[in-house]
């Protein structure tokens, strides 16, 4: 049991903060910035919201959605702030600037019975090279609520409601002011990148990260550590009903903050509440480590869906490894099938013939040429077929990486001269395999490790015998010797001596190159596969229309295709060994 007390729930919610304190947060808006209203417009456009400066302008007049700071001419020698100057000439150094001044208000507490102008008033001259800004500054953070501001003002419109509720304007306000103190310790590590202000030094942002204390940063915000959960939740459910990406989060989640910038409406939006929920998730996570905070609860085993399942970023426990989400959608690099074929005539047909039947994308079939049957597939077993393991959920191991199956397809020599043989090198080659789950503290049994590899054989014969009548290769070795100016390639008594020598060749079980080269044909067997593809095609259209599989290679193309459509689901895991 944890000595952490639970969350008291009769405590009054402490004081909403004075956002003019915020500015005393060292790094504080350097990752995450401030906003003038033009620029808020813009982005909140960006994010699908229809909105404008004057819209603005109606939502801080029915105290809908104030700005986060208002700088006025006014100064007060009582609200100096001795903050770190900003040299940038954007919203973000205006503010800090009328700080320093003493010229900068909270919105809630300094606004007269009418708002300030949010454009440039017309006894305002325009000047040359000068640059004329309202005063007023928002928090990127305030974007999260836009979508509630904005059907919370129609709703008013319409005469539904007095005005707005206030309760939730406050809530919301305190979560902006929390987000912008824990943004400089945490949405770095969210976005992937750091932001450094004009002059600073990174390695003073990262003394600054270490030295920051969460919960005093809540307390400066206002903020019940209590609500961090809460509230993310809040966001993750928000995100859940209106993201148009959101079957799509298990991929998203692993993208870099530079795509997650290139969405558009919604789908932006989203990203941003996810965001800002993992920004809050980071805090508690880091004041439960101090044993302030329960920790959060483990999703293992959960059978539905809780927010804290769309936690955005790749590292969280809930989420797929990219490998995992990028098989259950059919997009993984890795090839459902290594194929890897003996001679040049295999690597010819067998990809064409695969074609025929829709696997002409790599991460279908991956043909590969393993020149002559000495191959050795080892390495290929260990590092390109062993399962690569990941999380385990109610005792089953799941595989993050989409499964891949070898099949080897020889000709009979050599290490796949008899079964005998050939069952040796597939045990050699599983072995392999077996090794390296266990590398990774894993077990995988027979039944898996005899789907992931198979060895085939073309019969007693080579290819080119095995899977061609004598009627079908005399033509096509005959017009091969045409093209090589073989003189006397249309006396009969040639193509008699050819087809001699297949007859021989087939007794012995030579390779065809024997009886070619008695029949001084050269060794081109990248043309021969071309001239005896359209009969290949021929025979193999007439088996499968008799439903009469005869053909070796046919027979492999189909039992490929039947071990590509059982790899391609959606989640992997290995049997029980």
């Amino acid at each position: 049991m944890s000595d952490v007390p639970p969350p008291s729930t009769d405590e009054a919610p402490p004081a909403l903060a004075d956002p003019l304190a915020l500015l005393r947060v060292p790094f504080v808006f350097s990752q995450d910035g401030l906003l003038g209203t033009d620029d808020f417009v813009k982005q909140a456009k960006q994010r699908g919201h229809d909105v404008s400066v004057d819209g603005l302008r109606r939502y801080h007049e029915l105290g809908l959605l104030l700005p986060l700071f208002w700088a006025c001419d006014d100064m007060r020698e009582d609200l100096r702030i001795e903050v770190t100057p900003v040299p940038a000439h954007n919203p973000w150094g205006w503010t800090v600037k009328a700080a320093r001044d003493g010229k900068l208000r909270d919105p809630q507490k300094d606004d007269t019975v009418d708002v300030p102008p949010y454009h440039r008033p017309a006894d305002v001259p325009h000047r040359s090279g000068s640059h004329w800004w309202n005063g007023y500054t928002y928090s990127p953070w305030q974007l999260l609520d836009l979508h509630s501001v904005i059907n919370q003002y129609k709703i008013i419109k319409a005469g539904w409601r007095d005005g707005p509720d206030r309760e939730r304007v406050e809530r919301t306000r305190r979560r902006v002011y929390a987000l912008a103190v824990l943004s400089p310790r945490f949405l770095s590590g969210v976005l992937g990148q750091i932001r450094l202000p004009p002059g600073s030094q990174e390695d003073t942002l990262w003394q600054v990260r270490h030295q920051s204390n969460t919960l005093e940063l809540l307390q400066l915000a206002g903020f019940d550590p209590a609500d961090l959960r809460r509230e993310a939740e809040a966001l993750l459910h928000l995100a859940k009903d209106r993201d148009p990406l959101a079957d799509w989060l298990p991929l998203v989640r692993h993208a870099s903050y530079r795509a997650w910038s290139k969405l558009k409406g919604d789908a932006l939006d989203c990203i941003w509440l996810r965001i800002g929920a993992e920004v809050l998730l980071r805090a508690h996570e880091s004041l439960a480590a101090d044993g302030q905070l329960e920790p959060l609860p483990s999703l293992e085993g959960t059978e539905w869906w809780q927010p804290l399942h769309d936690r955005i970023g790749p590292h969280t426990e809930e989420a797929d490894s990219l490998e995992r989400a990028l098989g259950t959608y059919g997009l993984s690099p890795h090839p459902r099938v290594l194929l890897i074929v003996e001679g040049e005539t295999e690597l010819d047909h067998v990809p064409r013939l695969l074609s025929e039947f829709g696997l002409s994308r790599p991460e279908q079939v991956r043909v590969q040429l393993g020149k002559g049957s000495r191959v050795n597939a080892h390495l290929i077993a260990r590092y390109g077929i062993a399962p690569r393991l990941g999380k385990t959920i109610h005792g089953t191991q799941l595989i993050d990486r989409t499964p891949t199956a070898l099949i080897l397809a020889m000709d009979p020599e050599n290490k796949f001269a008899s079964k005998e043989k050939c069952d040796t090198e597939r045990r050699n080659l599983q072995n392999a395999i077996r090794e390296e789950v266990r590398l990774q503290g894993g077990r995988i049994g027979q039944a898996d490790l005899d789907y992931l590899v198979e060895i085939r054989v073309w019969g007693e014969d080579k290819y080119e015998l095995a899977n061609f009548t004598d009627d079908e290769l005399v033509p096509a070795i005959t017009e091969l010797a045409r093209q090589q100016n073989r003189l006397g390639v249309d006396d009969p008594a040639w193509q008699t001596q050819l087809r001699a020598g297949l007859a021989a060749a087939r007794s012995r079980h030579d390779d065809i190159k024997v009886p070619m080269g008695q029949s001084r044909v050269a060794q081109d067997k990248t043309e021969l596969a071309r001239l005896l593809w359209p009969t290949l095609l021929g025979k193999v259209e007439a088996e499968l229309a008799a439903d009469e599989v005869l053909t070796p290679v046919l027979a492999l193309v189909l039992a490929v295709r039947e071990k590509v459509a059982m790899l391609s689901g959606p989640g992997y895991s290995l049997q029980d060994p």
